[in-house]
């Protein structure tokens, strides 16, 4: 029969199949039929001969079994809430636990809850109580216990002796029970309780299994006789006659028949011992109703057996190729030419190669990500510390930061600068790439120290004999004092033994904003000016500093400087204008001609940023004295005026005529990418990627340069190119959705919203209009020319 099938298969569409497909499904039917034909054959053999004789020691022995798991189901639910009261997350400090403040901890209590519900398939959920002056509740979630009733019940339980014990859930009804731990469990005095409560319909499947059938009756008694659990809500005439009977026997375990109205039923009972209790069960099943269906069935399962292995075997033919349809695809997707190869290959051998192949260049490409990750992170904290990135809201820079795996929000940051000297002691002399190299070893050695002492913080090389040291710390869990004190002598010591150099470290103020670090940065560099030249090692807190050290009598408004700089940068006029305002009357605060030397400084500062970003202020300018002009302006209004249209205007207008050309470019290459690549996957953060801008950016340009968004674009060239296949291809939609580039159940739905219709009500009306034209040029002829 088996070479049979595969010759069948073989002609009929088995080249279509894989190997693996051709070679096992077969076996795997005939494997699943036969049993059923066999059991037929044995099931008809003893419900002839020996069913009627055995039934009632058979049902006595399943009673025995099915008791033996119920057993066992709930030995296995006492034993697992033991474990979880014992467990460090149910422990002493959840007594005094702030569970809105420690959110972590919070977390971690209501996931062991969830794992602890999903447990057993008889728990239906799980509370937790903590007796705190608020009392709190997880149900698994956090809740604050307001209701009396509530907090009563709990109290109740608490003053309970027991330590754990099975309790009916009075809430529930008479068929639910619930399971009561107090916690923790190795307390003398426990402060909790984790009570599990028990899904009463599967509690009642688990009871239905004593019965080989829904009809009888199955129960259980406390040891009192009263009723815990029924397979009925009310108490019924068998059960009493049953209890009765079950209290006059001097056993604790047996079986007997009992008559009750025109049916025999074989009763079973027995005693389950939980927790210094006993629970009496009792399984009542009616005799006809066991005996008389089987011989029937055993009968009709022969002919079953046999028809459903006939069927399974020409179904399998028919049914093969939905069932091989995934498997198909993906092996179409992962090698197309393999049809047209002559290699016979297994098709999972194909998909593990295809995998292993994924894999390899993923863990390839994790590599390099991080072997430039230090690259990025230096890269990032120089932009920061040089205000090239100062226009970034502090939101922005945080995503930044994180996208480099850094932890960041609630932190404090601060930066320390080492700055090497004493190299003109060193005996021999030292060439310029020499200090580079000593200035690399010093990185060195600071980067090992900071990693092994700051969880987070990293070192920078200024290549300069200096080198940076960047801080990140939690605001909760704040460094000792001492600490950092502790690393700058650690250091210095290295420093003087190793390179036999003396260093000057300079530790900035604390601030919790990013924007800021630039300023620490920038107080950092001035402080220098205070740094004694001697030939020993310094160290300067900014925090220390004396008065007459600090930069309270500098009037000169670097913060503003930065701001107008960067607002120049990034072509924003309002914002210019706004900050040059500012400036100009932070220096009016204190004289007059404060404001003329603040505004020449400023003009150097906008003339050096202007060659930084590519733009000759004397060919922009046209050769003419700057300083001169400005230098016999004095009156605050004036000085404004004459920076907007002298200096600011005129390098806005270039930078925005550059800027519209670059624009012009890099839209012109992202349109032609679109219409070349629309089939695939593309989006805007990519093709934002590709021309080197932000997404943001990347839309504020496409909307201005095309009039519409970039997905609407997009969406309107994949939708043009769907109905162009639609009218003039036979192709299945699906073919022409993955075309172009969407999956068929969003294609519909994107389709019919742009156009109206679905697109095989498109095809239809296409078509139908294309008939109507044809039989017009047939009745009129053909086109005169």
């Amino acid at each position: 029969m088996i070479s049979s099938v595969k010759a069948l298969w073989s002609k009929s569409d088995g080249h279509r199949k894989g190997v693996f497909y051709r070679s096992s499904l077969v076996y795997i039917l005939l494997a699943a039929s036969i049993p059923g034909f066999m059991i037929g054959l044995l099931v008809y053999h003893f419900a002839t001969h020996q069913l009627k004789d055995d039934i009632s020691d058979l049902h006595y022995e399943q009673m025995n079994e099915r008791v033996q798991n119920i057993d066992d189901q709930f030995s296995y639910l006492e034993l697992g809430l033991s474990n979880w009261a014992f467990n460090p997350t149910f422990g002493y400090r959840l007594k005094s636990l702030d569970f809105v403040y420690y959110f972590q901890e919070t977390w971690d209590v209501t996931k062991s809850l969830v794992v602890l519900e999903g447990s057993h398939s008889l728990i239906n959920h799980v509370e937790l109580y903590i007796d705190q002056e608020q009392p709190i509740q997880f149900k698994t979630e956090f809740y604050n216990v307001y209701d009396k009733t509530t907090i009563d019940m709990y109290n109740n339980i608490l003053q309970q002796p027991k330590r754990m014990y099975w309790e009916r859930d009075s809430h529930a009804g008479m068929n639910s029970l619930m399971l009561i731990h107090k916690i923790p469990g190795e307390s003398p005095v426990p402060f909790g309780v984790l009570l599990v409560k028990l899904d009463k319909e599967k509690l009642m499947n688990l009871l239905k299994t004593m019965t080989p059938y829904n009809e009888g009756t199955t129960f259980l008694l406390d040891k009192n006789y009263e009723i815990m659990l029924a397979d009925s809500d009310e108490l019924h005439p068998l059960q009493e006659m049953l209890i009765e009977q079950i209290k006059t026997s001097d056993q604790l375990t047996g079986q007997f028949i009992y008559d009750y109205g025109k049916e025999s039923y074989s009763v079973s009972f027995g005693v389950f011992k939980r927790l210094a209790d006993e629970w009496i069960y009792v399984s009542a099943s009616p005799m006809t109703l066991i005996t008389s269906p089987v011989i029937t069935f055993s009968k009709s399962l022969l002919w079953i057996s046999t028809l459903s292995l006939v069927i399974a075997l020409l179904l399998a033919v028919v049914v093969s190729n939905r069932m091989y349809s995934p498997i198909q695809k993906l092996l179409n997707q992962i090698d197309p030419e393999r049809r047209r190869s002559s290699h016979k290959q297994n098709e999972f051998q194909t998909i593990r190669e295809h995998w292993l192949n994924i894999s390899m260049k993923s863990a390839e490409m994790e590599h390099k990500i991080e072997a430039t990750m230090p690259i990025l992170r230096n890269t990032f904290l120089m932009q920061l510390l040089q205000g090239h990135i100062g226009n970034l809201s502090e939101q922005d820079l945080e995503r930044r930061m994180q996208t480099l795996h850094w932890e960041v929000g609630a932190h404090h940051y601060t930066f320390v600068h080492i700055y090497l000297t004493g190299l003109h002691r060193i005996d021999q002399r030292m060439t310029s790439s020499d200090e580079r190299l000593m200035t690399f070893a010093a990185y060195n050695m600071a980067q090992e120290m900071v990693a092994a002492q700051f969880k987070q913080g990293y070192a920078l090389n200024f290549h300069d004999l200096s080198i940076g040291i960047f801080i990140i710390e939690e605001k909760e869990t704040e460094m000792d004092s001492n600490q950092l004190q502790q690393f700058c002598e650690q250091y210095t010591n290295a420093v003087n033994e190793l390179l036999r150099l003396q260093v000057t470290i300079t530790i900035s103020r604390k601030t919790d904003e990013l924007r800021k670090v630039r300023n620490l940065y920038m107080e950092i560099e001035r402080a220098a000016s205070y740094r004694q030249f001697l030939n020993q090692n310094q160290l300067i807190r900014m925090d220390d500093l004396p008065k007459e050290f600090t930069f309270d009598d500098i009037d000169y408004p670097f913060d503003i400087e930065l701001e107008i700089l960067q607002a120049l940068r990034s072509g924003d006029r309002e914002l210019v204008l706004e900050q040059l305002r500012k400036f100009i009357d932070a220096g009016c605060l204190q004289k007059e001609h404060y404001a003329q030397q603040n505004m020449l400084q400023l003009l150097g500062s906008i003339q050096h940023m202007m060659l930084q970003s590519g733009i000759n202020p004397i060919k922009l300018f046209h050769g003419e004295n700057l300083y001169r002009q400005l230098s016999q302006i004095r009156d605050p209004n004036k000085l404004v005026r004459w920076m907007r249209d002298v200096v600011i205007v005129p390098y806005l207008d270039e930078l925005e005529h550059r800027v519209n050309a670059q624009q012009k470019g890099m839209m012109n290459q992202i349109i032609t990418f679109i219409h070349q690549h629309y089939k695939d996957d593309i989006s805007l953060d990519h093709c934002a990627e590709m021309v080197g801008v932000n997404a943001y950016t990347l839309s504020k340009w496409f909307k201005q340069a095309s009039g519409v968004n970039f997905i609407d674009y997009l969406t309107d060239i994949r939708i043009k190119k769907a109905k162009e296949l639609l009218r003039s291809t036979d192709k299945l939609i699906n073919d022409i959705a993955q075309e172009v580039g969407y999956q068929q159940r969003y294609f519909n739905r994107i389709f019919k919203k742009h156009v109206g219709v679905t697109p095989s009500e498109y095809r239809g009306n296409t078509g139908e209009a294309k008939k109507v034209i044809l039989s017009q040029k047939s009745e009129t002829g053909p086109e005169k020319p």
